[in-house]
């Protein structure tokens, strides 16, 4: 027990950081249960905006921006029938953001991972498809574990382990032939 009361007086950010990623890895596992992309999108916002101050605190600022950039993404997603935001090049001007935002606060080699990651989910969450937005977390979510590990959001690379199950679970629960939202 003092190894550990230990690690939490010397790692203090550290722990501040993953609480906070907790709570956000709780939102966004609900968000997998949703059968509408918009209903999906809120959910992830949320989940997003709390997981963006987690690697904030964590001095991690390549996870930090594909949070924002994730965010503002999320939000054009969901107002995808209003204008400006129903051109068809907002998906490719997010990946944009994203490469340049990514570029910008390159620090390490596996910061490619957490850029990657997103950009595929950006260009999945342009599909009106919520599967197509689960099955996009079978890809993204090995990448985006990696970056997380290496930058320390120990319980947001855990959340990318467990993610791949209730997207599994989501995936069959909506499959073809049923009917979707």
């Amino acid at each position: 027990m003092d190894i550990i009361i230990q690690y939490i007086k010397d790692n203090p950010t550290l722990i501040i950081a993953n609480i906070i990623a907790f709570v956000a890895v709780a939102v966004t596992f609900i968000s997998y249960q949703v059968n509408s992309q918009k209903k999906l999108l809120v959910i992830r916002i949320i989940a997003t905006v709390i997981s963006a101050v987690s690697f904030m605190v964590l001095g991690a600022w390549t996870g930090f921006a594909m949070n924002c950039v994730a965010i503002l993404r999320n939000v054009a997603y969901y107002n995808k029938d209003k204008k400006p935001f129903d051109s068809k090049l907002v998906p490719y001007v997010f990946t944009a953001i994203m490469i340049g935002f990514g570029i910008a606060t390159w620090t390490e080699w596996y910061c490619v991972l957490s850029v990657a990651g997103l950009v595929i989910n950006t260009i999945a969450l342009s599909s009106p498809s919520a599967q197509l937005i689960r099955g996009s977390i079978l890809v993204t979510s090995p990448m985006v574990l990696l970056y997380d590990l290496l930058a320390g959001n120990i319980v947001e690379a855990v959340k990318e382990l467990i993610a791949i199950v209730p997207a599994v679970i989501g995936i069959v629960r909506y499959r073809k032939g049923k009917k979707q939202e």
